[in-house]
């Protein structure tokens, strides 16, 4: 069943990953509260791909998904290197707090950083 799109690092192109996302989601059986949840971890997950995992808009952001046991997982790919930044103690940022928002719609979150890019594992259960 695995799927896969690549879109430009362009986040004009937010719009489809969304919606690749959420037709998956439906497809599974997903409540529209389930669905709406993957929708905003895939534009939280995509935004970062393509303004911290991306040097050109000619890179290429490319997300997949496939069921996993009992969960529907997604994967996020960029050409760039995960570097997390810790704020200074006390004080609480606007931004670097992606990570946590997906896990608060997700059942799992998984970033992993390598010398050929970023992989997010986003995983729901259906």
């Amino acid at each position: 069943m695995a799927r896969e799109i690549s879109i430009p690092a362009d986040l004009d192109q937010l719009s489809d990953a969304r919606e690749f996302a959420a037709g998956i989601a439906r497809e599974h059986g997903m409540s529209e509260d389930e669905v709406y949840g993957v929708r905003l971890a895939m534009s939280e997950a995509v935004a970062n791909a393509i303004q911290h995992g991306s040097t050109a808009a000619s890179d290429v952001v490319a997300i997949s998904a496939d069921l996993e046991g009992d969960s529907l997982a997604f994967y996020v790919r960029d050409t760039g290197s995960f570097r997390p930044r810790l704020p200074p103690q006390g004080d609480l940022p606007e931004r670097g707090r992606g990570l946590e928002f997906m896990g608060a719609v997700m059942d799992e979150v998984d970033l992993r950083a390598s010398s050929e890019g970023t992989v997010l594992r986003i995983a729901k259960k259906v």
